[in-house]
C-alpha cells in the first residue's frame, strides 16, 4: 500500500507542478505577447513623433532659405544686367552673390538668363561653377520660366543640393531666373546632435541623406521586395518573426537590427526614414523571456506593484507640496510688488489683496473683502470691455483678458482716481480665478493736463505772432510793389521819351519839307515816324504780357519743330553778323506747353544771346535738346561776356537789364521766366567754363500714346 500511495502522492506533486509550470508558461507567455505589442507601440510613437520633430526642422530650416531667390530677383542691379548685359555690371553683381552667400550660408547663389545660361553667380572667384553649366533641363529653371517659386532637389557631384528658384521681371516681361543652392548636407549636423538615424531618399529610392555613412548613395528598395539595399553596402531587409509583420533593416553580420518608420512630403516629393535601434528591446524581451523561466516574473510584477504605488504617492505629496509653495511664493510676490494686485473669484469678489491696492483704494484687508470688482471701477465711461465684465467672470470660456486699460476706479466713499487696469486668468487656492492689476496715474494726468495748458497757450502765442508775421509781410509786399511800379514808369518814361522827341523833329523836317516840295525827303520822314511808332508799339507789347491769361489747359507741342519755326526769324541777323549755328538734336520729345508762349521763349533766349556777341570775334549760338530722369530739356548757348556775380542773382527780375541804356527795357527774361513757371518747368542761367552763358530750359513730357508718332502728335 505505501508505495501506491507514494506513487500517488508523487504523481499529485508532479501533476501539481505540471499544471503550475504551464500556467506559468502561459501566463508568462501572454505577458511577453502584451510586453512586445507595448514595446512596439511605445517605439511606433516614439519614432513618429521623433519623425514629426525633424520633418518640421527639416521644414524650418529649408523655409528659412525660400524668400532668398525672391529677394534677389528684387535687385535693381540684377535687373539692369539682365536688361543691360555688361563686364561692369557683373562686376558688380558677383561680389553681392558671394556676400549673401556667406551671410545666408548657402552653397551658391546665381542669376541665369531665358537661355538658362550663368551670367553671374556667388562662385564667380573659382575655375568651375558649382551651378549647373546650363540650367535650361533643370526643373528649378523650367519652373521659374512658368512664373512658379519653388524648389527642387538636385544631386551635385554626389552633393545634395536644393535649389530656390524665382523668375526675374522687369518692365512688364520675364528677364531671367534667381537661383539659391542649399546644401542639404547642414541637415544632418542637427541628427548627430539628437543622436537619431534618418534616411531621406528622393522619388527613385536614392538616399541622398543619412545618419548611417554605409546606405548614404545608395538606392533603398520596396521594404516588400525583401531584397538588399547594395551588395556592396552588407545591409538587407529582413522579416524577425518576434516583431510581427515590421520592416527590419539589419547588418549582414547581424550585429544592428533597425525598425524603419517612413513619411512621404508630397510637396518635396522626398522620403523621411526613421530608424529605431532594436538592440535594447531585444534585449528587454530575452530578459523577460529568462525572468519567466526562471518562475521570477510575478515576484518581479509584484515589486514593480509595489514600487509604482509608492512613487504615485510620492509623486502626489510632491505635487501638495509644490502647490502649497507656489501659493505661498504667489502671496509673497503679490504683497511685495508696487502695484496694486487683487484677486477675484468667478463671481468677481476680492478674495485676496495686497497693501498697494489697499492704500489705492483708502481701505484696509477685511473691507476689501467685502467689495466686487463691480463696486470698485466706474462703469459710466462707454468702455466695451468692462460693460460685460461680470457675466465673462461667471464663464471662463468666455472671458477675454483686459491689458492696460486706462479707467477710473471709486474709492468706498464714492472719490474716483485714474488707473491703467489688466485682468488675467489665475489658479489660486486650486481653483480658477483672476488676477487684477492696477496702477494709479493720477500723477501722470496731472503731469499730461499741465502740459496740454502749455501747448495751448503756446499755440496761441504762435497763432499771435503768425498774425503779426504776415502784417508785415503784406507791408513789404505793399512797398515792394510800389518800388516795382516806380522803376517801372522811369523805365516806360525815358524808352518813350527817345521815340517821341524823334517823332517830334520828324513832324517839324516833313512840314519844312512839304513846303519846300521835297516830297521824297519828306516821304524819308514820315518812315522815320512810322518806325517809332512800331518800337513805342513794342514797348507797350512786352507790357501786356505780364496781363496776358495762361490757357486752361496745356497741349503737346514738339519742342525741336517749335525751335525750327522759329530759328528762320534770325537768319538775316546771323548771315550779317557771321554768327555760327550749331543745333544739337540728342531727342525729340514732345511737352506740355503753348506753342506761341513757347516761340516767345525761344525768341527772347536767341535775342539775348545774339545781342550778347555783338562786337565778340568769335560768334558761336548753340541749341541743344536732350530728355533725361522724365523730362525735356533745351539750352541756348552764346560765346559772348557772360554774367556778373551780381547780374546773375537779378538776371530774372523785371526792367533788370544789362544792355545800354535804350537797347532795352529788361522785361524779356523775366516774362521767360513767368512762361516756363506756368508750364510747370524751369529756367536758369550760368556761365560757361570756357567762356559765354547758357540758359537751360526744363519741361514737362506730354504722354504720347505708342501707336502715335510724333509728326502725328503735333498735327
Amino acid at each position: 500500500m505505501k508505495p501506491v500511495l507514494f506513487r500517488l502522492k508523487y504523481i499529485s506533486h508532479r501533476s501539481l507542478v505540471i499544471v503550475v509550470l504551464l500556467l506559468t508558461l502561459v501566463t508568462g507567455w501572454q505577458l511577453i505577447l502584451y510586453s512586445r505589442a507595448s514595446l512596439l507601440q511605445d517605439i511606433r510613437l516614439h519614432g513618429e513623433n521623433r519623425l514629426l520633430i525633424h520633418i518640421s526642422a527639416i521644414r524650418r530650416d529649408l523655409n528659412r532659405f525660400t524668400p532668398m531667390p525672391f529677394v534677389l530677383s528684387q535687385n535693381r542691379e540684377v535687373r539692369l544686367l539682365l536688361q543691360q548685359y555688361s563686364d561692369d555690371l557683373v562686376a558688380r553683381v558677383n561680389p553681392f552673390l558671394e556676400q549673401a552667400n556667406q551671410v545666408a550660408g548657402t552653397r551658391n547663389w546665381g542669376v541665369l538668363n531665358t537661355e538658362g545660361q550663368v551670367i553671374a553667380s556667388s562662385d564667380w572667384r573659382s575655375n568651375s561653377s558649382t551651378l549647373p553649366v546650363s540650367g535650361r533641363d533643370q526643373p528649378f529653371f523650367r519652373g521659374a520660366l512658368n512664373g512658379e517659386y519653388g524648389g527642387y532637389f538636385a544631386a551635385d557631384k554626389r552633393l545634395p543640393v536644393y535649389y530656390l528658384s524665382a523668375p526675374i521681371y522687369g518692365a512688364g516681361q520675364l528677364l531671367g531666373v534667381a537661383v539659391v543652392g542649399v546644401d542639404l548636407r547642414q541637415l544632418q549636423e542637427n541628427w548627430s546632435t539628437s543622436r537619431d538615424y534618418l534616411l531621406v531618399s528622393d522619388q527613385q529610392g536614392e538616399v541622398f541623406l543619412s545618419s548611417l555613412d554605409a546606405l548614404r548613395n545608395q538606392r533603398l528598395p520596396d521594404p516588400s521586395d525583401k531584397a538588399p539595399v547594395d551588395q556592396a553596402s552588407g545591409w538587407l531587409w529582413v522579416n524577425d518573426g518576434l516583431l510581427g509583420r515590421q520592416p527590419l533593416l539589419r547588418s549582414a553580420d547581424g550585429q544592428q537590427t533597425y525598425l524603419v518608420q517612413s513619411v512621404l512630403l508630397d510637396d518635396l516629393h522626398w522620403d523621411i526614414h526613421f530608424l529605431t535601434d532594436l538592440a535594447p528591446v531585444f534585449q528587454q524581451l530575452r530578459s523577460q523571456v529568462a525572468f519567466v523561466l526562471g518562475g521570477g516574473f510575478a515576484l518581479l510584477l509584484l515589486l514593480l506593484f509595489v514600487r509604482e504605488r509608492q512613487l504615485k504617492l510620492r509623486s502626489l505629496d510632491e505635487a501638495r507640496e509644490l502647490r502649497l509653495k507656489n501659493e505661498a511664493q504667489q502671496r509673497e510676490m503679490i504683497s511685495n510688488t508696487q502695484a496694486g494686485l487683487m484677486v477675484l473669484n468667478p463671481s468677481g469678489e476680492v478674495v485676496f489683496s495686497n497693501p498697494r491696492a489697499q492704500q489705492y483704494f483708502a481701505v484696509d484687508a477685511r473691507q476689501l473683502l467685502t467689495c466686487t470688482i463691480e463696486q470698485l471701477l466706474d462703469h459710466s465711461q462707454p468702455l466695451d470691455q468692462l460693460q460685460q465684465l461680470a457675466g465673462q467672470l461667471v464663464n471662463p470660456a468666455r472671458f477675454r483678458p483686459i491689458n492696460l486699460l486706462e479707467t477710473l476706479a471709486r474709492r468706498l466713499d464714492g472719490s474716483l482716481f485714474p488707473v491703467i487696469i489688466s485682468i488675467n486668468p489665475i489658479t489660486w487656492g486650486g481653483s480658477d480665478g483672476y488676477l487684477v492689476t492696477l496702477v494709479d496715474i493720477t500723477k501722470r494726468k496731472r503731469a499730461e493736463q499741465a502740459l496740454r495748458q502749455a501747448n495751448e497757450a503756446l499755440e496761441l502765442r504762435v497763432q499771435e505772432r503768425t498774425r503779426e508775421l504776415h502784417e508785415a509781410q503784406a507791408e513789404l509786399i505793399q512797398q515792394s510793389k510800389l518800388a516795382a511800379l516806380g522803376t517801372m514808369a522811369a523805365a516806360i518814361a525815358h524808352e518813350l521819351n527817345q521815340p517821341l522827341t524823334a517823332i517830334r523833329t520828324s513832324v517839324f523836317s516833313s512840314r519844312l519839307l512839304l513846303q519846300r516840295d521835297q516830297l521824297q525827303a519828306a516821304e524819308q520822314a514820315l518812315e522815320q515816324i512810322v518806325s517809332m511808332t512800331e518800337r513805342m508799339a513794342l514797348i507797350t507789347g512786352q507790357l501786356k504780357t505780364f496781363a496776358y491769361k495762361k490757357p486752361d489747359s496745356l497741349i503737346q507741342v514738339a519742342l525741336v519743330e517749335c525751335i525750327e519755326q522759329v530759328l528762320p526769324m534770325f537768319e538775316d541777323h546771323l548771315l550779317q553778323q557771321q554768327v555760327e549755328l550749331l543745333l544739337d538734336y540728342q531727342a525729340r520729345p514732345v511737352v506740355l506747353a503753348d506753342q506761341p508762349r513757347l516761340e516767345q521763349v525761344l525768341i527772347n533766349l536767341l535775342r539775348n544771346a545774339l545781342d550778347a556777341m555783338a562786337g565778340c570775334p568769335v560768334k558761336q549760338l548753340s541749341v541743344r535738346v536732350w530728355q533725361k530722369d522724365g523730362q525735356a530739356w533745351f539750352s541756348v548757348s552764346d560765346r559772348g561776356g557772360g554774367f556778373t556775380e551780381e547780374s546773375l542773382a537779378h538776371l530774372f527780375d523785371p526792367f533788370f537789364t544789362t544792355k545800354e541804356v535804350g537797347q532795352g527795357l529788361g522785361l524779356g527774361l523775366a516774362i521767360s521766366y513767368s512762361i516756363v513757371n506756368d508750364f510747370g518747368g524751369q529756367i536758369r542761367a550760368e556761365n560757361r567754363r570756357h567762356g559765354g552763358a547758357r540758359f537751360r530750359v526744363r519741361l514737362p513730357l506730354a504722354e504720347v500714346s505708342s501707336g502715335a508718332s510724333v509728326q502725328e502728335t503735333v498735327q
